[in-house]
């Protein structure tokens, strides 16, 4: 189950809305395979000398490693906020046919089916 070359990138919105529309044009644009939409996070902040709390929506992207400053990239463009809270982590462990979908979803070439084996003759 190597999936080194796999991420998840963390982000938050101020809505869901938001989230959903970033989401959909990073799955559009093969940036991400699936975007989770994690509405009604409360989250508390530092910002400007002063601590903040808000109701915000988490995203996580799903990605390879290839794609994230890409993606990264794409979140800032889309996003209100002047620093979007955003984090990308490393996967650690997937079933292989998982890792391979978001391979596939994200721009890599599919894998060949393995082969299949012929039962020995008597």
């Amino acid at each position: 189950m190597t999936v080194q070359d796999l991420v998840v990138v963390y982000a938050t919105f101020p809505d869901k809305d938001l989230a959903r529309e970033v989401g959909r044009a990073a799955v559009e644009a093969r940036l991400a395979a699936c975007v989770n939409i994690l509405p009604m996070a409360f989250s508390i902040y530092a910002w400007e000398g002063e601590v903040h709390d808000a109701d915000e929506t988490v995203a996580i992207f799903k990605t390879r490693t290839v794609q994230v400053d890409a993606l990264m990239a794409e979140i800032i463009r889309l996003h209100p906020y002047d620093v979007p809270g955003m984090v990308a982590l490393p996967v650690v462990a997937a079933p292989e046919n998982y890792a391979d979908w978001i391979r596939f979803e994200t721009g890599a070439p599919f894998p060949p089916p393995p082969p299949v084996e012929e039962p020995p003759e008597d």
